[in-house]
């Protein structure tokens, strides 16, 4: 006779180890309808929630499986990893603000979880705070050297590569391109053979040399991270980015493309594929490479700077307008959208609402010499050309010799009369640019 099952001590449940099985295997579909019965036979466990939520998160249900973390933790609040992937969550959401609080949560409780300490970077890169993020990965680096150095964990080199090509990335986003490049040569020799990891460090490694205006190099380098990994959207995407500042347009827009085609929610793509199009004069087509990413992010502030800026070049004011509406109602004191805004109703000849906005974007950043030309230029319509003079030189001090502050310079001379101090700012502006229409147009009137 078979003995009969010692009871004394609780059965693991058949259906949540099979569920387990299937989740680790990658079969999340699998895995979820044998979660939630468990979720029916055992009640809300913080266990069964999270791996149901992986499940949701794994197919896109972001909102449901947000709240089923947020259920977990509410119950096991002191647990590192449901804090961890709330934070991962909110992140996919587009609440950087949360899911930074979350990692902060996270390392609090756990000081050695290092995927949250990477994830607390990528969030400061998200927000465009790299100067944190730099201090995040170098305290981490340094770390994981002593560990490396003092305990011969060869088996962390992956992971420092990866730190390391992080905080390489920061640095060109720093515009310190010499010391990222010393960075990302340690990455390389951490990551040892490991393809694609060196297919990302290279491509880090050609948009530093393309800072520094070694095009050639940057395109070369570009080109041997994508043979690494030719299916990455990422390294498609440098490749088409180096070629651009490159002066290569025509040839940037197929890797850019390639790149959207491989992610299609890939917003810095289509921004570049957007600034790409519009150097080569295809205006249509980078508006509505915008319009995509702005599907994906309604508030991207990149985009809508760089769609409201291309209506104006394009004489399509109320247009400019409409883009910059829900934003400013978000953001009223940034000071490139308030510029932007300016420009469009000085286009549609809103003289006065256009000194407002140019005026409360010079008060928010005194010193940019685009919003003073800009504002000197609305002074200039509105019959103030002599409190306008004093704001175009006060520009000019902070970026002399630039063709399109020369010209706005010389049309406010000539209203003022100085015709021949006019006539020698408007040659220069068209010495440093030949094809500026505006000083082209001052100078035309002045010679009339």
């Amino acid at each position: 006779m078979a003995p009969l099952p010692d009871t004394s001590a609780p059965q693991p449940d058949p259906d949540l180890q099979i569920a387990l099985q299937y989740l680790r295997a990658g079969w999340a579909d699998r895995a979820e309808p044998l979660f939630r019965s468990a979720l029916g036979r055992y009640g809300e466990r913080p266990d069964i929630l999270h791996y149901l939520a992986v499940c949701l998160s794994q197919r896109g249900a972001l909102p449901e499986a947000e709240a089923l973390w947020r259920k977990a933790i509410a119950k096991d609040p002191n647990e590192p990893m449901l804090s961890y992937n709330l934070g991962l969550v909110a992140r996919r959401l587009g609440r950087s603000d949360e899911a930074a609080k979350r990692f902060r949560d996270t390392i609090r409780r756990a000081p050695s979880h290092v995927e949250a300490r990477l994830a607390l970077a990528a969030v400061h890169i998200d927000q465009g705070r790299f100067a944190a993020a730099e201090r995040e990965l170098a305290e981490m680096v340094a770390n994981l050297d002593r560990t490396i150095e003092q305990s011969g964990g060869e088996r962390l080199k992956p992971l420092q590569a990866r730190s390391r090509n992080l905080l390489g990335h920061v640095l060109y986003r720093l515009e310190r391109y010499s010391s990222a490049i010393e960075v990302l040569d340690m990455a390389l020799v951490d990551a040892g053979e490991d393809t694609g990891r060196r297919g990302q460090i290279l491509g880090d490694r050609a948009l530093a040399l393309s800072g520094l205006g070694h095009h050639d190099e940057a395109i070369a380098e570009a080109g041997r991270a994508l043979e690494l990994a030719p299916q990455s959207a990422n390294l498609n995407h440098v490749l088409g980015f180096v070629l651009f500042f490159a002066g290569r347009v025509s040839d940037a827009i197929p890797p850019i493309q390639k790149a959207i085609e491989l992610d299609p929610g890939f917003a810095l793509a289509l921004k570049t594929l957007a600034r790409a199009q519009a150097a080569a004069g295809q205006a249509d087509a980078a508006v509505d490479a915008l319009q995509r990413a702005l599907r994906h992010n309604p508030l991207d502030r990149d985009a809508i700077l760089q769609l409201s800026f291309l209506h104006v070049g394009q004489g399509r004011f109320a247009a400019a307008l409409e883009s910059l509406e829900p934003y400013l109602k978000s953001q009223p004191d940034d000071v490139r959208a308030l510029n932007n805004q300016g420009l469009a109703l000085r286009g549609l000849k809103r003289f006065d609402e256009a000194r407002r906005a140019l005026k409360r974007a010079s008060r928010l950043a005194s010193d940019d010499p685009l919003v003073l030309t800009n504002l000197g230029c609305v002074l200039v319509d509105l019959g103030r050309a002599a409190e306008a003079r004093m704001l175009h030189e006060h520009a000019l001090r902070g970026l002399p010799g630039d063709s399109r502050l020369l010209a706005n310079y010389g049309a406010c001379l000539a209203v003022l009369g100085e015709r021949d101090k006019a006539r020698e700012t408007l040659d220069a502006a068209l010495a440093a640019d030949p094809n500026n229409a505006e000083a082209l147009a001052a100078r035309a009137g002045l010679d009339a």
